[in-house]
């Protein structure tokens, strides 16, 4: 393949850009086995304070008109200790947040627990053991598990104002922040950000390329030029390891825009609908084959590139373009280290523009819920200073600012879901300095779909079919799917239908399995 040392990663520049996607490094596995057990029965006292009416701007698949809201919290009665837990990065940045919590709220106190590398397997240690964190991170299957086995509370149930949150938030990263069994808002922002197409501006110009592709036919056709000008051997790489799902849905939704009720996968009884030829699933993995069989523009190696390895094989000039490279990582291919620093930036996702993003929210646990009101009242301003509106760390969604948030995207470059936030003038600097265009990068989330997690829900056995977002580790689908690059499987269409047609048998028993 060619692939160069990895000098680089998300680790090297600024203690890490964004460097949250696998610090998750448990596989779907866990998850599938803790999702797959009956949801429990949940006990809920709601806080009922005086209440103001207001109206959520309206996105597609999500009903955003709010009910009557609250304006003002009550005084807790008693001390009240949250516990917050997190995975082992920023902590330092994590504890100096709960010190600014704590110092402007004397009445109750806010701590951090690193859970630790294996992040998700803690969290559901902690369950099993009856004592989770109060709040703590959920990335899009740890979600899916506490909300399908009633852990997670929706924060809407108690305190309804939580849904105006969604009018700041992208249209196209509302939905993800919806409770797909109950309609409900389920926590608020941690960190967000779009799977962008990104490209070598140098490798264009050299080429005699005036213009980022527009279309992937036209990324094929540049390619070969590419290709043929010596410029670079292999000129379309891909993050693999926990890309791969993120991969095909950018592929197909360049030649498919998302309307409302798109489904590229399953029907919404969860039944395939990608066996057959011309499918998008099927044009997907036929254009990408074509590529590395017919034009030899991709390597049969490309399945060894991690996170760090795309980022310094795009760096390094040993490809040209990723179609679905990590908003945040555009920094961490431009460092100073790598000879192609300055020459890496993004285009629309070629075709529709559409393009798939990676979330990560606070969930608040059942447990503390069922403490009672002071627990919530405590718990709903810590949510909301770490991932909403406060002043001086107190909830203030008219007046505030997105105070942690801000902090997030100011020292690491980490991206967010809510509009005030990307657009703030000082926020746009700072990418400018990281070397991602913000013009760019905010075209991209006016054109984002949450497909990726909505196709048309997440199941107990998902990633162990596919591949999770936050594990290196990979399902069922893609070892098979690299039978092709390693030769154990000829390329032809009976034997795209074929491949497609075992996974699709893979998911039935899977689904009857799990009693679905």
């Amino acid at each position: 393949m060619g692939q160069e040392k990895n000098v680089v990663s998300r680790r090297t520049f600024l203690g890490t850009v964004g460097g949250l996607a696998v610090a998750t490094v448990v596989g779907w596995g866990l998850a599938g086995y803790y999702a797959s057990q009956p949801p429990r029965e949940v006990v809920r006292t709601v806080t009922q304070t005086q209440t103001v009416t207001q109206t959520v701007t309206q996105t597609v698949g999500v009903t955003t008109t709010a009910p009557a809201t609250t304006t003002t919290l009550p005084p807790l009665s008693k001390f009240v200790d949250i516990e917050w837990g997190i995975w082992s990065w920023g902590v330092e940045l994590c504890n100096d947040n709960a010190r600014i919590f704590n110092q402007n709220n004397p009445d109750m106190k806010l701590h951090v627990t690193d859970l630790g590398a294996n992040y998700m397997a803690n969290l559901f240690a902690r369950y099993a053991a009856g004592d989770p964190p109060d709040i703590y991170y959920a990335t899009p299957d740890i979600a899916y598990v506490v909300q399908y086995r009633k852990w997670a509370a929706d924060i809407e149930d108690y305190f309804p104002e939580a849904r105006r949150y969604l009018d700041d938030i992208y249209p196209g990263m509302r939905e993800f922040y919806i409770n797909p069994f109950t309609g409900k808002v389920h926590g608020l922002c941690y960190w967000a950000g779009p799977y962008v197409f990104a490209y070598n501006k140098r490798h264009l110009t050299e080429a005699g390329i005036g213009a980022p592709p527009k279309d992937y036919d036209e990324v094929a056709e540049q390619a070969k030029i590419i290709k043929q000008k010596g410029i670079c051997e292999y000129p379309i790489g891909a993050l693999w390891s926990w890309g791969f799902p993120a991969l095909w849905y950018m592929i197909m939704l360049g030649y498919h825009e998302p309307k409302p009720g798109t489904r590229f996968l399953f029907d919404e009884d969860l039944n395939p609908i990608f066996d057959d030829k011309g499918t998008p699933f099927f044009e997907a993995i036929k254009w990408f084959l074509e590529r590395v069989v017919v034009d030899k523009t991709i390597s049969p190696g490309i399945r060894e590139y991690d996170e760090s390895g795309i980022t310094t094989a795009l760096g390094s000039g040993t490809v040209t373009f990723c179609p679905n490279f990590p908003d945040y990582d555009i920094a961490g291919a431009n460092v100073p280290e790598l000879k192609e620093s300055g020459n890496i930036t993004m285009c629309l996702n070629p075709g529709t523009g559409y393009a798939v993003y990676h979330p990560t929210n606070y969930s608040i646990s059942t447990r503390c819920m069922e403490k009672g009101k002071d627990n919530q009242i405590a718990v709903w301003r810590v949510m909301q200073f770490l991932g909403g509106k406060t002043t001086n760390a107190k909830p203030d969604f008219e007046k505030g600012e997105y105070f942690v948030c801000n902090r997030l995207i100011r020292q690491y470059g980490v991206t967010s879901a809510y509009r005030p936030v990307m657009e703030d003038p000082t926020n746009k600097e700072v990418l400018r300095k990281l070397k991602i265009d913000p013009d760019l990068l905010l075209a991209q989330y006016e054109k984002l779909t949450t497909i990726l997690w909505r196709d048309p829900v997440l199941t107990p056995w998902w990633a162990d079919w596919f591949s999770s977002p936050s594990s290196e580790a990979g399902g069922r689908v893609k070892p098979k799917f690299e039978e092709f690059l390693t030769g154990a499987r000829s390329y032809s269409d009976t034997e795209i239908l074929n491949f497609l047609k075992e996974i699709a048998e893979d998911w039935k028993r899977a689904k009857k399995e799990a009693g679905m």
